[in-house]
């Protein structure tokens, strides 16, 4: 059910895949820009991920039940 919902990520690619998302969606954010990403940690820590970008975030708010779900905010300078 959840992979239909939500989607699966390639097993030996998930990495590339993340960077890939983070660097097209910082190309083509405006100077200032926000980019809001949200991540559930139930499979895979939220520091793996965030990992993959060098961009730094500007807010982190953790939420939901047991704090699995981080709302990350990137301002791009």
């Amino acid at each position: 059910m959840d992979a239909k919902k939500y989607g699966v990520l390639d097993r030996d690619g998930w990495r590339e895949d993340i960077r890939k998302g983070f660097s097209e969606a910082f190309r083509v954010l405006r100077p200032q820009g926000t980019l809001v990403f949200k991540w559930n940690e139930t499979q895979i820590p939220v520091r793996r991920v965030i990992e993959l970008t060098d961009q730094k975030p500007t807010i982190w708010q953790r939420t939901g039940k047991g704090d699995k779900t981080h709302w990350i905010l990137f301002l791009k300078s």
